[in-house]
């Protein structure tokens, strides 16, 4: 049973500046993000004991360099795991903005199960990719964890943490 969960998004990645969808683009942070991944490390060795304290990560770089920060800090190690990536944006992956719009896929009903790109998945397959990762971490019986992800999916381990289904968000 995790007794407290500590979430970390990654900071302002790459593609963010030169206008590629996110998603499973896989792209460093930016410099100014890097210091900024510093300060949170600084900080959780500070305040966080290290001796109880686990860390996950999403595999794309942007977290992974987070992790990296963190670890280097509170002389833990991080384990990296897929299933806390953010929402697959399938063919869209890599795209710049434009062209990503030129394949995105216009809503359909119920809203929760709408694909927006090719090989994508839904928010509800999200959601539940996340909750089987959390329910696999929850019976793991850690007491303190780190999670490092992305904007949508800790949304999802919110909900998750929460009791709440994959309805609520909207």
């Amino acid at each position: 049973m995790i007794n407290e969960l500590i979430l970390l998004r990654h900071g302002e990645s790459q593609h963010m500046l030169d206008g590629v969808v996110g998603g499973w683009t896989d792209s460093a942070l930016t410099p100014r993000r890097v210091n900024q991944a510093k300060q949170t490390a600084d900080h959780l060795a500070t305040f966080v004991p290290a001796h109880v304290l686990q860390i996950f990560t999403s595999d794309l770089t942007r977290a992974v360099q987070t992790a990296q920060w963190i670890t280097a800090k509170t002389g833990k190690t991080f384990l990296q795991a897929r299933q806390l990536r953010e929402l697959n944006n399938g063919v869209a992956k890599d795209l710049s903005k434009a062209e990503a719009q030129k394949i995105w896929i216009s809503p359909t009903e119920p809203v929760l199960d709408w694909i927006p790109y090719a090989q994508g998945e839904s928010w509800r397959m999200l959601y539940s990719r996340i909750a089987t990762y959390m329910e696999y971490l929850a019976s793991a019986n850690i007491e303190k964890l780190i999670l490092i992800s992305h904007a949508n999916s800790i949304v999802c381990i919110i909900n998750w943490w929460l009791g709440l289904s994959s309805d609520t968000h909207l």
